[in-house]
C-alpha cells in the first residue's frame, strides 16, 4: 500500500496509479452467502465475495441489481493462492453490488473483496420507510450495525464460508463509499489488523450525526495509510464543509484526491442512471443543485481513475512509495488532482 504522507519519498518507477488502470491479469469469480447477525437472528446479511479465479474460468456474468455490466462469473473456480482481503461497505440506501466496477477490478489484480448488504439500510429498505420517524430509527440502527456487519463478513471469508476461496486477512483493508466510508473509518479501532483504508466520498458528522466518532477513534491509533477520493461537485457530501475537515482528523498518513465535475454517485456502477435520478431529487439542506450528467465527468473516465487509485493504494507493490505524484496523477486522469 502507498503511505500517503506529505514528507514521503517520490513513487518509484513502475508503481504509479496508471499501472493499475487496465483490468488485471485474473478472471474474476463471485460467490454469495447469507450470514446471520448473531445479535439479531432475524436479521440476515446477504454477502458477496469477489476473488481471482483460475485462468480458464468462463461462464455468464453474475446478475447486477440495476442491469449494469458485472464482469464476474458466479461460483467460478478459485485460485489456490490466498488473496489479500478487502472489505467493502456500500453507501446509505446502497447495495453490496453498487460498485462492481471497483470490486471486480480489485479481484482482477489478485485481491478478494467481501461486501455485505447492510440489512435495514439497503436501497430496498429505504424505499419501504413510511415516514421520517421510521427513517431516523433505521439510520440509528445502521450506525450500530454497519461496522459489525463488515466484521462478520471478514470473519466469514476467513472461516471459509465461501467454499474454497482462500483469503489472507492477517492485514486486511477497509473500503467504503459515503456512509460506507464512515463505516470503514470505524474499523481500525475495532480490529488492529486493518492495514489500510480507502474512502470514496466519505460521510461524517453532517450526515451520520454528532456522535459519529467516540473520543480517541480519530486519528487512528496506529498510522494507517488512507486514501480519500472525493467528487469536487458532490452536493451530498460537500468537499469543503464535510470532506476536508474529516480528512484533517484522519491522521498524517492520509491523501486526498479530488475529481473535477464528479458528484456523489460517480463512485458507483451505472453513473448516468444514478446521477440522473440524483439530479432530479432535491434533498433538505442540499447546498446547490446537481449538475446535469452531460456536464459531469464521463462515467468511463471516472471509474477508470477510481479503480486505478484504489488498487494502487492497496497494492503490495506500492508499499512505502509515498504520496501520489502530481505528474503521474495527471497522466492517469486530467480531472484528478491532489487537494
Amino acid at each position: 500500500m502507498s503511505v500517503a504522507t506529505s514528507s514521503a519519498p517520490e513513487p518509484r518507477p513502475g508503481e504509479a496509479p496508471l499501472d493499475y488502470a487496465a483490468r488485471g491479469p485474473h478472471p474474476v469469480g463471485v460467490r454469495t452467502v447469507e450470514l446471520r447477525d448473531t445479535s439479531d437472528p432475524d436479521r440476515r446479511l446477504t454477502t458477496d465475495l469477489w476473488y481471482p479465479a483460475v485462468a480458464d474460468a468462463d461462464g455468464p456474468e453474475a446478475e447486477h441489481p440495476f442491469g449494469q455490466p458485472h464482469r464476474a462469473v458466479m461460483d467460478a473456480p478459485a485460485r489456490s493462492l490466498a488473496a489479500p482481503l478487502v472489505a467493502f461497505s456500500h453507501g446509505n440506501g446502497g447495495l453490496r453490488r453498487q460498485s462492481t466496477f471497483l470490486t471486480t477490478h480489485l479481484a482482477s489484480w489478485g485481491f478478494a473483496v467481501v461486501a455485505p448488504d447492510h440489512a435495514g439500510n439497503t436501497f430496498f429498505d429505504t424505499l419501504a420507510h413510511a415516514d421520517d420517524d421510521e427513517r431516523i430509527a433505521a439510520h440509528k440502527l445502521a450506525c450500530t450495525n454497519r461496522p459489525r456487519d463488515v466484521l462478520a463478513a471478514v470473519a466469514a471469508a476467513e472461516e471459509g464460508r465461501f467454499g474454497d476461496v482462500a483469503v489472507d486477512a492477517s492485514r486486511w483493508l477497509a473500503l467504503g463509499h459515503s456512509f460506507g466510508g464512515w463505516t470503514a473509518t470505524k474499523l481500525p479501532a475495532l480490529d488492529a489488523r486493518v492495514a489500510g483504508v480507502g474512502l470514496l466520498a466519505p460521510a461524517s458528522e453532517p450526515f451520520v450525526g454528532s456522535r459519529a466518532y467516540r473520543d480517541g477513534e480519530l486519528p487512528f491509533a496506529t498510522p494507517t495509510p488512507t486514501l480519500v477520493v472525493a467528487g469536487i461537485e458532490d452536493v451530498l457530501v460537500d468537499l469543503d464543509s464535510s470532506v476536508r475537515p474529516h480528512v484533517r482528523r484522519l491522521g498524517p498518513a492520509t491523501e486526498l484526491v479530488g475529481l473535477e465535475a464528479a458528484d456523489h454517485f460517480h463512485f458507483c456502477d451505472g453513473i448516468p442512471l444514478l446521477h440522473g435520478r440524483h439530479a432530479e431529487t432535491i434533498r433538505p439542506r442540499q447546498p446547490r443543485s446537481a449538475l446535469p450528467y452531460e456536464r459531469t465527468l464521463e462515467a468511463e473516465r471516472c471509474q477508470r481513475a477510481v479503480a486505478a487509485l484504489v488498487t494502487w493504494h492497496f497494492a503490495p507493490a506500492a508499499a512505502g512509495t509515498g504520496i501520489i505524484d502530481d505528474t503521474r496523477l495527471a497522466a492517469l486522469e486530467p480531472a484528478a488532482r491532489r487537494l
